[in-house]
């Protein structure tokens, strides 16, 4: 298929029939029937996509999927495509979008193994745990899962990794023993250990 052109390391071609027709008329003729009215398209656009990609992610490798997933996303989009009004704003926005999704993914990843190696350095190192659990999902599933332990058990890993309290000082706050913070600490990672490396 014309979509593993840019994948490889050649430089694409337009196909010179089409260079005099319009992108809207080669979209017309795309709904014909034409797939090569299509390919054209593909082959007049994909290398300065993938120029503006490259440039705005520094990875060539994914920014050639990038451009692939625009295309495909065009093709899966057929029976309108004839509503676009042109077609490079078209495909320069699907492309600005998913590099700002890509960054915004980079960045809240980066926040979480910040956040997580202060606060959960077990999980934080546990790259079986990371990969079964989306990054920006983690978090939250975190602060559900400590909302799910035993009350004086929540209350002292909130006191210890929330509000950094030594075990003295909430043992002082929750009126009981530093030797019963420690049990409900180590209980506590006990119980969030089972849940994200599935430790039976």
């Amino acid at each position: 298929m014309f979509f593993s052109n840019i994948a490889s390391n050649q430089l694409p071609q337009p196909i010179k029939r089409f260079n005099n027709y319009s992108d809207q008329e080669l979209i017309l003729l795309w709904q014909d029937g034409d797939d090569s009215a299509f390919e054209h398209l593909y082959l007049k656009y994909s290398v300065q996509l993938l120029a503006i990609a490259v440039q705005k992610t520094n990875d060539r490798e994914f920014s050639k999927e990038l451009v692939q997933t625009i295309f495909i996303s065009l093709y899966n989009n057929k029976e309108t495509a004839h509503q676009i009004r042109s077609l490079m704003a078209y495909l320069y926005t699907g492309l600005k979008n998913r590099i700002l999704d890509h960054h915004k993914h980079n960045l809240i990843h980066k926040k979480f193994q910040s956040y997580s190696a202060q606060y959960y350095p077990d999980i934080a190192n546990n790259t079986d745990a990371l990969s079964y659990i989306e990054t920006k999902e983690l978090e939250q599933r975190l602060a559900d899962e400590i909302n799910k332990l035993p009350a004086q058990c929540g209350n002292v890993f909130r006191l210890r990794r929330q509000k950094d309290m030594s075990n003295r000082e909430i043992a002082a706050e929750l009126n009981i023993s530093v030797k019963t913070v420690e049990q409900h600490m180590t209980r506590a990672l006990r119980l969030l250990k089972a849940v994200f490396f599935q430790i039976k």
